[in-house]
């Protein structure tokens, strides 16, 4: 079986398989934007500290807001978590940007408006909810950290669910490393993006 990447395993109604080929509403300041508020190990960190990390990298990580089931008129909503762990058990990480954006590129919602210190072994989570379709099939998260020159990359994941109506299905997709962008480079302003006429309307779910 071919992959390409990422690899997404996927669990429905008890069967597991594998995909091949894997590679998240518009803004509001809340909890979701802010996820130190429901995650208090998540702590920020100043400007003047941020040159302590040296390494700079950036994930992308491939996520659905919805998925096509029977044709492209027949879709069904999912929830996505984005999964960001230390793997290193003694030097801490930053995450310094974590960038939602739709099926065309566009930012939708940062979530790290300041950037935010995960501890060694720590994990932060970055939540999109169901009934946000913003992102569309083609979402995904753009992730920027930093560390020390000798620290251990994280692993990064997405997963992605839907239970209820007699169907239950979810998949996890892993990140892709992007060469990292120079320090200090300015975030793109958030877009609340319109609706694409080529994008079908997420409310008929299938059942």
């Amino acid at each position: 079986m071919r992959l390409f990447g990422s690899l997404c395993l996927v669990a429905l109604t008890g069967s597991v398989l594998i995909l091949q080929g894997c590679g998240r509403f518009g803004s509001t300041m809340g909890e979701a934007d802010h996820p130190e508020l429901w995650q208090p190990h998540l702590k920020a960190v100043e400007s003047k500290d941020l040159a302590s990390y040296p390494k700079h990298a950036r994930a992308y990580v491939p996520v659905y807001s919805h998925i096509y089931t029977e044709g492209r008129d027949s879709v069904l909503n999912l929830a996505e978590t984005v999964s960001v762990r230390n793997t290193d058990d003694s030097n801490p990480i930053v995450i310094s940007s974590v960038r939602y954006q739709s099926s065309t590129g566009k930012l939708i919602r940062e979530y790290v408006p300041k950037p935010v210190l995960l501890d060694p072994m720590a994990t932060a989570d970055f939540v999109v909810r169901l009934d946000d379709t913003s992102g569309g099939s083609g979402a995904s998260f753009l992730v920027e950290w930093q560390g020390a020159n000798s620290v251990n990359p994280p692993l990064i994941e997405a997963i992605m669910i839907s239970t209820g109506s007699g169907r239950n299905l979810s998949f996890v997709c892993r990140s892709v490393d992007l060469p990292p962008t120079k320090p200090g480079k300015a975030k793109s302003e958030t877009v609340t993006e319109s609706k694409s006429p080529a994008e079908p309307e997420p409310a008929s779910q299938a059942n």
